[in-house]
C-alpha cells in the first residue's frame, strides 16, 4: 500500500470508508474480517513509562500496580492532564517503547493470513507523534494496513463493520471495549491490565497473561478458533 494511505488523522467517521484506499476495502471484504488494535497498553508497553514520569513529577514512588483506573485518577486527580501535556507532548519518548510480549508474532501471523490490520490509537494526531508512532512500528516489524489517530473509536469501528462480516477489536481501554462489545458483528477483546480488572460484563472477552502463555497468544487462540477456522 502506498505510504500516503497508511495514516489517517482524526477522520470524520462518516467519511472513513471514502478515505480508505480501494485495495484495503477489497482486502477487508474478501477476508470478511478486519482486525482493529489499539496501541498503548496493547502493542506498546507504555504504561510503565507513564507511571515513572508521574512518580518523578509527584515526587513519590509509584508502581504500575498502584494504578487501578485507566484515567490515573487513583494516582493523582490531574494525572491524565499532566500526561497529555508532557508525555504526549514529547513524541520522542514513544519511539523506543518496549513492545508487549507476543504482539509482534501475533500481528505477523494475522498479517500473513491476509487479514487487514487497523491500528486505532487515541494518541494526538500531531505530526511529531504520528512520525514517532509509525517509526516505532516499522522499526519493530509490526505490520499494519492503516493507522488511524482518533478518539472516536466506537464510531470508526461501526463504519468498518459496514464492509466486514466480522471486526475483532483489541483494546485495554475499558470504556472502548464496553461501548462496542455488544455490537453485532464485533468481537471485542479487553486486553487485561491492573487498571481494567474491575470491569465485569456478561459475555465480555478478557485476555490476561496465564502461566507461560502471553495475553497475545490467547488473542491468537481466540482468533484462530472463532474466526479463521469458521467457527464464530
Amino acid at each position: 500500500m502506498n505510504q500516503r494511505h497508511r495514516v489517517l488523522l482524526a477522520p470524520d467517521p462518516r467519511l472513513l470508508l471514502e478515505l480508505f484506499p480501494d485495495s484495503l476495502c477489497t482486502k477487508i471484504a474478501q477476508a470478511g474480517l478486519c482486525f482493529v488494535i489499539d496501541d498503548d497498553g496493547t502493542i506498546s508497553d507504555s504504561h510503565s513509562m507513564y507511571i515513572s514520569w508521574l512518580a518523578r513529577k509527584l515526587h513519590r514512588p509509584l508502581r504500575p500496580e498502584d494504578n487501578k483506573r485507566y484515567n490515573f485518577s487513583d494516582v493523582h486527580p490531574q494525572a491524565l492532564g499532566m500526561l497529555k501535556a508532557a508525555v504526549f507532548g514529547s513524541p520522542r519518548m514513544h519511539i523506543d517503547l518496549p513492545v508487549i510480549p507476543g504482539a509482534v508474532a501475533a500481528l505477523q501471523e494475522i498479517h500473513e493470513k491476509k487479514i487487514a490490520i487497523v491500528i486505532l490509537t487515541a494518541r494526538p494526531p500531531q505530526d511529531g507523534m504520528v512520525r514517532a508512532t509509525r517509526r516505532h512500528k516499522e522499526n519493530r516489524r509490526i505490520p499494519f494496513d492503516i493507522m488511524i489517530f482518533s478518539r472516536r473509536k466506537k464510531e470508526i469501528i461501526k463504519e468498518i463493520r459496514k464492509i466486514s462480516r466480522q471486526v475483532v477489536v483489541v483494546d485495554d481501554d475499558p470504556s472502548v471495549i464496553t461501548s462496542v462489545f455488544r455490537l453485532t458483528g464485533v468481537m471485542a477483546i479487553l486486553f487485561g491490565a491492573p487498571y481494567n480488572e474491575h470491569i465485569k460484563r456478561d459475555g465480555l472477552i478478557r485476555v490476561n497473561r496465564n502461566g507461560g502463555q502471553t495475553a497475545w497468544e490467547e488473542v491468537l487462540s481466540i482468533v484462530r478458533r472463532k474466526i479463521i477456522n469458521g467457527r464464530s
